[in-house]
């Protein structure tokens, strides 16, 4: 019996995908992290705006995107300044003292149907032409 490579035959599998179906894919992706990004920012709080300007998008990798919020501009000291704490986790999830007001994960469970259906289509529409010009 052979062993089971399987973590080795998906990694081959991925590597025959056309690289026509993973630039379509790549674009859907970055249509839908612009868009989630956007309905984040209409879901924040509005004070100084910082929260709202710290929600971007990257690429990593070839067909794949990270949609983050936080980072240095929201980053404060804590009370009496012991340490220092990133508010938008504070405003995403609440602290002991105030409730949270999320925007992050609502925004994501908002577009998520949306967004798994951007990907869908722009996948099969790329492998249909893919296939039905023999490449």
């Amino acid at each position: 019996m052979a062993p089971n490579n399987g973590l080795a035959n998906f990694k081959r599998r991925l590597a025959n995908i056309p690289k026509s179906v993973r630039r379509a894919a790549g674009a859907a992706l970055e249509a839908n992290a612009a868009d989630l990004v956007r309905t984040q920012r209409a879901l924040a709080p509005r004070d100084d705006g910082d929260l709202q300007a710290s929600i971007r998008w990257s690429r990593d990798g070839e067909i794949a995107v990270v949609v983050e919020a936080g980072g240095e501009t929201t980053t404060r000291q804590a009370k009496g300044g012991a340490y220092e704490y990133d508010y938008a986790l504070a405003q995403e999830f609440g602290t002991k003292e105030q409730p949270g007001q999320s925007f992050f994960w609502p925004g994501y469970r908002l577009m998520r149907k949306k967004m798994n259906a951007r990907t869908k289509r722009a996948i099969s529409k790329s492998v249909k032409e893919a296939y039905a010009s023999g490449k």
